[in-house]
């Protein structure tokens, strides 16, 4: 006969079985990692780089899948839609913050339909100047941007991406003006600058690390909030421009579906940071010109809060607007 404190026990493990098979047997077959840009780009590399890493750390191949398009918004969305059971993740960089606020209308809530997995990357990114620029350095750059607002050009991959919004809030804190030309990619804006059409372009180092040590551009400074040892000798835009507090981490990240069970999203966890957080997995970023930067998943939600509360006034006070 059962006693009550018997079926009691028997009626808490039925009801803990669902919960503990959800993440049991995960991954029984292989995941996807959705690329939300074109082939060959800064997110390609990072993205085929982290499924290949993930896949050995979980035992299941982790399959790169390019959707690209809208900023990112696209393959991103498609990632937001799709069933919350740990096989679908997206690799981001920051600009998917910044696309809350360039566009009019999201197919997806940044905070509402994801779950953040884990930061898993800073992507060293540079002002240069091309073979039409007479400034020697950032600080005359913003001299003349000052002096001359609109006088110099600059190359960006695109209305309202990261390094036409990080220019836009150089232009806020130094109260100068550049003219912002935007190009289809990082590579027309790079070929552009070493054309003489612009004076000046920012893009990430694996671009155009090459073009400076051939001297067909010139690193003016680091973007970021500190000096970056895949790019000696660069100082920050902060240090060379005099604009104490400039500073723009270009990051990449992994999200998820929101409503993961915990146990997934602690084995997602577990393989992300074995992928990039290990000897191995550094000198693999390093490699392609990415640094390794890990942080959780609850210090990736506040970086993006941090991001939006920086550049939604920026954004706004430049009027950028895409459609």
């Amino acid at each position: 006969m059962l006693t009550r404190r018997t079926t009691l026990a028997l009626a808490g493990a039925t009801l803990a079985t669902p919960a503990l098979s959800q993440g049991s047997d995960f991954p029984n077959r292989p995941l996807r990692m959705v690329i939300p840009f074109p082939p060959g780009g800064g997110s390609d590399i990072l993205g085929r780089l982290l499924a290949q890493r993930i896949g050995d750390a979980l035992g299941q191949p982790v399959v790169p899948e390019n959707r690209s398009g809208a900023g990112g918004n696209i393959g991103t969305d498609a990632v937001a839609k799709s069933p919350p059971d740990g096989y679908t993740l997206v690799t981001v960089f920051n600009t998917i913050v910044v696309n809350q606020f360039v566009f009019r209308s999201m197919p997806f809530d940044l905070k509402k339909d994801l779950t953040p997995v884990a930061r898993v990357a800073l992507a060293p990114t540079v002002i240069a100047g091309g073979p039409k620029l007479k400034a020697r350095d950032l600080a005359e750059v913003i001299a003349i941007s000052r002096a001359q607002p609109g006088s110099l050009n600059h190359g960006t991959p695109g209305l309202g991406t990261i390094t036409h919004v990080s220019a836009e809030l150089m232009d806020a804190m130094s109260g100068g003006k550049l003219t912002h030309v935007h190009y289809r990619g990082t590579g027309p804006a790079v070929t552009a600058a070493v054309a003489g059409e612009v004076e000046l372009v920012s893009a990430p180092w694996s671009a155009v690390e090459g073009l400076v040590k051939g001297g067909q551009l010139r690193a003016l400074g680091n973007l970021a909030a500190a000096d970056s040892p895949l790019m000696p000798g660069v100082p920050t835009v902060a240090a060379a421009a005099g604009l104490p507090g400039y500073a723009v981490d270009n990051w990449g990240a992994v999200l998820a579906p929101a409503g993961l069970p915990p146990a997934v999203l602690a084995k997602i966890t577990a393989a992300v940071r074995q992928a990039v957080d290990t000897p191995e997995g550094r000198q693999a970023m390093a490699a392609r010109g990415i640094e390794a930067a890990y942080a959780d998943g609850p210090a990736l939600a506040r970086i993006i809060e941090e991001d939006g509360a920086r550049w939604e006034p920026v954004i706004r006070k430049a009027d950028i607007r895409v459609e």
